[in-house]
């Protein structure tokens, strides 16, 4: 059930964007600082789109591998203090 939702809901999406790109297929002027050029607006809104997915992935794949490393870090220090834990506790005890 939950699979026919979700693909409900993607061929909506489609559905929706497709009836964008057709409506918004305008010519729109961009100026790019170096250049002027013109393209249909559901082309620019849509390399935007991706411009601002591909800057996201970037971001939080860096991120996520700062974490990475610093959980390797965290087990690695978790693992020594256990094994320092389990030589404290084999040891004898001796009174006063």
């Amino acid at each position: 059930m939950l699979r026919l939702i979700r693909n409900l809901i993607v061929i909506l999406a489609v559905f929706i964007g497709l009836a964008f790109g057709f409506f918004n297929y305008d010519s729109t002027p961009v100026d790019l600082l170096w250049t002027r050029t013109q393209a249909p607006l559901s082309v620019l809104l849509g390399l935007s789109f991706l411009l601002g997915l591909i800057i996201a992935l970037v971001v939080c794949g860096l991120r996520m591998a700062k974490l990475r490393a610093r959980l390797s870090s965290t087990r690695r220090q978790l693992k020594d203090a256990e094994a320092e834990i389990s030589n404290l506790r084999s040891m004898p005890i001796h009174d006063a």
